[in-house]
């Protein structure tokens, strides 16, 4: 509210009596920022006119009229005095063109920030709202410029200032500038409130951005690793290679030029201030080698999880499968299994080794139950409850079937316990004398990674609740990454690491490398001739989806039925589904008995699917009834129609 004095002009003076530089002036004022249409609106609530209406009239203008122009005249016919004007624009908060026809007052600050909060000095935390006011008088109206320290803050122009404290740099005096300024632009005074002196409360330092987990440079190029930081005090750096403090590398960013191989390894920046410090994560930095190229990409994977006599896995299904896919992403052709007896799994594994030859990079990757005693050992789904390591298959087997042919790079990937029998509950596998696998090769074993889900005697866990286990969690973030290979597994326990910081944690992963050289999973293949066994593995993995015509001759009844996958990327679950036939009940029968049940079927989608399809078990029966009579059956020789791998594997 303002107490204006008495104006040079008579209050009682009609509008149209004023001097005509006031009137032009007021004219000018009213058109800037439609601040005619504010008053228009308030006068015809006031006269109780229609709002809209009289708005429209007053934009429908003669030329060389404008809006405002137009509006002083309508209040000139209503015989409208300066006394009421003035009251108008109070009410309208229209205080800059109430300047034109008032006396003039001078500037004066009634309310300091510092009266508002009752202090000079305020201490704030990160995230929190800087709320100051600065009231002030006088006639022109006062207009606010907030200041931290000697800089203008942008957009901060009204009595309030609200802003959130964000950074250490906000700390500092804050005041405010009070200026008056007549309508044509003319500076009349200005006044400084008094300043508030914030503190930012000290806050912990935090990474806000991490350096590059790997740099790849050429000799002779130049690189930078950077990172990030937040905390008050303002953070320090120091930067470290390999445990050795870089002297006078206290930026945020490390520059390195013309890099040769002393400076490849492990770099990491300590960030400290008064109240905390912290280690960045480590960039690997390493020399750029050419890239390598592979014969053939192959991965056997196999996913145990229905046992006969042991405990069933819930997620090992779903991480094979998650495996198989993203290898499948980079050019690997993928043999992915579903429970195996001890039988199938020697067959696979030997049908596997006789493709890993020279040139080709070879994957194994195995979910299931497992043990360790002395070396690890897999369970298959038949293995008996008090088994003896004869009825398992050992590391060291896998690597005697794999290495003979020298494939190029080869990876062991075992997913599972790696904890001791229970003396107890099986001591006669502590009195049997195992098998000693022997396994060479001719490039001395510089091919070779064998990496684990855990660590000796150590158990391995499904996630509760989830969908994947805790190693395929970790494993699937890198290995589909373009990263040398040994990479994948450094920075697949970093990842486990960090999920479990601070807390217990049995599951510890591991692996053991002999590559020396810069292998990537995401390598090229030649475009050239395979070799005859790639060529052969290709062929008896081969599968597509077929429909078949069949013909139940009892009843003269024809349909087709579609031989498929049951579950991508399976290989041995064949589903089949008969169509076309309404009203007409299905049933699918193996015409010789199976040791174990292996054929599983719907009758609401007429269809079903068989799991490990094996030559000895004859044709697929196919039934068909109505209202419960059988009416008609056909023979289907599935073994026909299933991949050439599911009948040499179980043969």
């Amino acid at each position: 509210m303002f107490i204006m004095k008495m104006a040079y002009f008579d209050k009682d003076t009609f509008i149209e009596y004023l001097p005509t530089n006031i009137y032009n002036d007021l004219v000018n004022e009213l058109n800037k920022n439609s601040a005619w249409m504010t008053l228009a609106n308030h006068v015809a609530e006031w006269l109780e006119y229609p709002c809209t209406l009289w708005v429209q009239s007053l934009q429908n203008t003669k030329p060389h009229e404008s809006p405002g122009e137009k509006l002083l005249s309508e209040l000139n016919i209503k015989m409208c005095t300066i006394e009421v004007l003035r009251v108008l624009l109070t009410e309208c908060n229209l205080l800059n063109i109430l300047s034109i026809i008032s006396d003039p007052e001078p500037l004066h600050i009634i309310v300091h920030p510092t009266e508002e909060l009752g202090t000079d000095t305020l201490k704030i935390s990160f995230g929190q709202h800087l709320r100051l006011c600065c009231m002030a008088i006088g006639m022109p109206p006062p207009n606010y410029v907030w200041y931290h320290g000697d800089t203008q803050l942008q957009d901060c122009t009204s009595s309030q200032l609200d802003i959130i404290i964000t950074s250490a740099s906000q700390t500092g005096d804050y005041k405010c500038k009070v200026v008056q300024i007549k309508s044509d632009g003319t500076l009349l005074s200005t006044l400084i409130s008094k300043h508030v002196t914030v503190q930012v409360c000290p806050i912990p330092v935090k990474i806000d951005k991490q350096p590059q987990a790997v740099i790849e440079i050429q000799a002779g190029d130049s690189f930078a690793i950077s990172c990030k930081a937040d905390g008050y005090p303002e953070p320090r750096y120091q930067w470290f290679h390999e445990n050795t403090i870089l002297e006078g590398e206290t930026c945020n960013t490390l520059h390195i030029k013309k890099f040769t191989s002393k400076y490849e390894g492990k770099y990491y920046c300590h960030v400290y201030n008064d109240i905390s410090e912290v280690y960045t994560e480590r960039t690997h930095v390493m020399m750029k080698h050419p890239r390598l190229k592979a014969v053939a990409k192959i991965a056997l994977i196999i996913a145990n999880g229905e046992y006969e006599h042991h405990k069933d896995l819930l997620t090992v299904r779903n991480d094979a499968a998650l495996v198989a896919n993203l290898l499948k992403e980079i050019n690997f052709e993928v043999i992915c299994l579903l429970n195996l007896t001890v039988a199938q799994m020697k067959r696979a594994i030997q049908l596997f080794s006789e493709a890993l030859v020279d040139g080709v990079y070879g994957l194994f990757y195995f979910a299931g139950h497992g043990f360790k005693i002395q070396e690890s050992y897999m369970l298959a789904t038949d293995s008996p409850e008090t088994y003896l390591r004869k009825d398992a298959i050992c590391e060291s087997e896998l690597l005697s079937a794999f290495l003979k042919n020298d494939p190029e790079l080869l990876i062991i990937i075992l997913d599972m316990c790696q904890t001791l029998p229970s003396k107890e509950f099986n001591p006669d596998i502590y009195l049997e004398l195992p098998t000693v696998n022997e396994y060479k090769s001719k490039k001395n074993l510089r091919n070779l990674i064998q990496a684990y889900s855990t660590s000796s005697h150590r158990p391995s866990y499904e996630k509760v609740n989830s969908k994947y286990g805790l190693y395929v969690t970790h494993l699937s973030k890198f290995i589909a990454k373009d990263m040398i290979v040994t990479k994948i597994f450094e920075e697949l326990g970093k990842s486990f690491d960090n999920c479990f910081k601070g807390k217990e944690r049995n599951q510890i992963p591991m692996f053991a490398s002999s590559v020396t050289k810069p292998f990537r999973l995401t390598d090229a293949i030649y475009k050239k001739d395979l070799p005859a066994p790639i060529c052969y593995l290709n062929k008896i993995i081969a599968f597509s989806t077929q429909t078949l015509d069949i013909t139940f001759k009892q009843v003269n009844m024809s349909t087709k039925v579609v031989i498929s996958l049951f579950m991508e990327p399976y290989l041995n679950l064949i589903n089949i589904k008969v169509l076309d036939l309404q009203n007409i009940e299905i049933n699918y029968l193996n015409s010789v008995p199976a040791k174990r049940n292996n054929l599983f079927h719907d009758q609401n989608t007429k269809e079903c699917w068989i799991h490990n399809p094996q030559v000895n078990e004859g044709p697929l029966i196919i039934c068909i009834s109505k209202d419960g009579t059988a009416i008609g059956a056909t023979f289907l020789h599935i073994k026909d129609y299933i991949p050439q791998l599911l009948r040499k594997m179980n043969c």
